[in-house]
C-alpha cells in the first residue's frame, strides 16, 4: 500500500468512527423520540393569537414508562405547546420536570389497560393534562399531545 492509500484509509476510518459515535450519542440522548414528540404537535397549535409570541414545543418530560393496575406496560411520550417567551413558566417547567414525569408515571400506573386504550386518547390526554396542571402555578398546559402511547398487555 502506498503512503497516499494509507492516508485515505486512515481518513475513512476517522469518518466512520465520527459517524458511529454521533449516531450512538443521538440515540443515547433520545433525539429521535424528541423529534417524534415535536412532530406530534400540529403546526396549528403553535400559531398564537399574538404574532409576537414565540411558540415552541415542550417535550422535556420525555418517554414515560409505567405498569398499569392490571400489569400492562404503558409507554408514552408527552409534548405540549408553550410560549417560549414566558420565562417564568419555562423556568417552572424546568424545575418541575422530574415531578411532572413522576405524576405522569403515577397517572398511567393508577389506571387499567382498558382505561388506557389508545382509542380513548382524547379522554386520556384531557385527564393527564388536568393532573399535570395541578402541579403548575405560573402557567398551565392548554393542550397536550401524546407522540407515543403504547399499552402492552
Amino acid at each position: 500500500m502506498s503512503k497516499l492509500e494509507r492516508i485515505l484509509v486512515l481518513v475513512l476510518g476517522v469518518f466512520a468512527v465520527a459517524i458511529l459515535s454521533g449516531t450512538v450519542w443521538a440515540l443515547a440522548i433520545g433525539a429521535p423520540a424528541r423529534k417524534v414528540a415535536r412532530k406530534a404537535v400540529p403546526d396549528s397549535a403553535l400559531v398564537s393569537a399574538n404574532p409576537d409570541a414565540a411558540q415552541s414545543v415542550y417535550d422535556q418530560i420525555g418517554r414515560v414508562r409505567a405498569v398499569s393496575q392490571d400489569g400492562a406496560v404503558v409507554v408514552a411520550h408527552i409534548a405540549f405547546p408553550v410560549d417560549a417567551r414566558d420565562r417564568v413558566f419555562m423556568e417552572e417547567l424546568r424545575g418541575k420536570r422530574r415531578n411532572l414525569k413522576q405524576a405522569s408515571e403515577a397517572f398511567f400506573a393508577s389506571r387499567t389497560s382498558e382505561q388506557l386504550d389508545p382509542r380513548q386518547e382524547s379522554v386520556i390526554k384531557a385527564a393527564l393534562r388536568d393532573e399535570l396542571n395541578t402541579l403548575l402555578v405560573t402557567g398551565s398546559i392548554q393542550e397536550l399531545y401524546l407522540a407515543e402511547l403504547t399499552v402492552l398487555k
